[in-house]
């Protein structure tokens, strides 16, 4: 959520985890979620390699995010969060496994320079104006590592459903395309920006034969069939890569050229 909002975002935001939950949303579960999480967040390939790897997750809610991550071995875990309900709730999740933050979470990485070699940034963004979205996110690329990766989740605004996503919530005040994200990404200073393709595919673990079409991905193919038949027929150029209900990147903090020889 954003530290800096309109007189009805911050009333919005004392009761947010009313909307959270009204959203289907539930706190998470280590004893039912563990295995669908960690297949979940296994498929990613902004993780980091290396296990130690220093990670924050901005904008943590409920701490579904840092909750896959332990889940697959990363134990140097770190969430912030301004509303104080959605914080608690993180932390009773987490069980002392990360150190969760009620603050802003701008003010929290101020402290924090060349810190982070992940900062995960879901559902977070449509929530600040694109003049706030490019501080902050010049503030985040300050507390990354040289070569550290920034993740963003957002609803995508190339979806059918985009008036949806964006009106679903009175604090969502921008809405972005794969294309925008990236050209936001290039003024704050980030480079090799990466599109997360979703997972949609056949999935054996998930099939079941006597629901024959559970596992088989035809959702996913039938909304990408849709969505490209109707950029086709609006002849609309470039086509997105992404039709899903969100749209998720991630890129990286430039390294330094003396950085750069050494690795070299």
């Amino acid at each position: 959520m954003t530290p800096k909002a309109t007189s009805v975002q911050n009333e919005a935001l004392q009761v947010y985890d009313k909307h959270y939950g009204r959203m289907g949303n539930v706190p998470p579960d280590w004893a039912t979620a563990g295995q669908a999480d960690t297949r979940y967040i296994s498929a990613k390939p902004w993780l980091p390699a290396s296990k130690n790897a220093q990670i924050l997750d901005f904008g943590c809610g409920w701490g579904h995010q840092l909750v896959s991550l332990w889940q697959v071995g990363y134990r140097h875990l770190e969430g912030v969060d301004i509303s104080r309900p959605q914080a608690v709730v993180a932390e009773c999740a987490l069980l002392n496994k990360a150190s969760i933050y009620c603050m802003d979470g701008r003010e929290f990485i101020k402290s924090k320079p060349c810190t982070y070699d992940l900062i995960t940034l879901n559902d977070v963004i449509e929530h600040v104006s694109p003049n706030e979205a490019l501080t902050l996110l010049e503030a985040l690329r300050a507390a990354l590592k040289e070569g550290g990766r920034l993740v963003l989740r957002t609803p995508n605004m190339s979806s059918l459903l985009a008036a949806y996503s964006l009106h679903l919530d009175v604090t969502h005040v921008a809405g972005y395309t794969e294309w925008s994200l990236m050209q936001l990404l290039d003024v704050a200073g980030f480079v090799d920006h990466r599109l997360v393709e979703a997972a949609t595919g056949w999935e054996p673990r998930s099939w079941r034969p006597w629901l024959p079409l559970r596992g088989l991905g035809l959702r996913s193919a039938l909304n990408r069939t849709i969505h490209r038949a109707l950029y086709a027929i609006r002849c609309q150029y470039p086509v997105p890569k992404c039709f899903d209900y969100n749209v998720e990147l991630y890129s990286h903090k430039p390294q330094s050229s003396a950085s750069a020889t050494q690795q070299n």
